[in-house]
């Protein structure tokens, strides 16, 4: 989610951007999208660790609205760590 002052988080439920991840001013969105906050923020999610994701996550509706497909988030994973190689 992009604010109007350029900063980035993980969700258009941060309105006190608790998981910002950045500035549009002073990082791309390129380096923000792929950068390593919001990496390890991906892997908590894919590996259940939704406390260690920021402090909105744990009591997150997600999975009811509709969560990332299962097969997804193993591809990804699974991409993810040939690239930590």
């Amino acid at each position: 989610m992009v604010q109007v002052n350029g900063d980035v988080t993980t969700c258009c439920l941060d309105e006190h951007l608790e998981n910002r991840l950045g500035n549009l001013r002073t990082s791309t969105l390129s380096e923000l999208w792929n950068g390593e906050t919001i990496n390890r923020w991906r892997l908590a999610h894919v590996e259940g660790r939704f406390k260690d994701s920021g402090p909105l996550c744990p009591r997150c509706n997600w999975r009811s609205a509709g969560s990332y497909p299962e097969g997804k988030a193993a591809a990804w994973l699974k991409a993810w760590r040939a690239r930590m190689r």
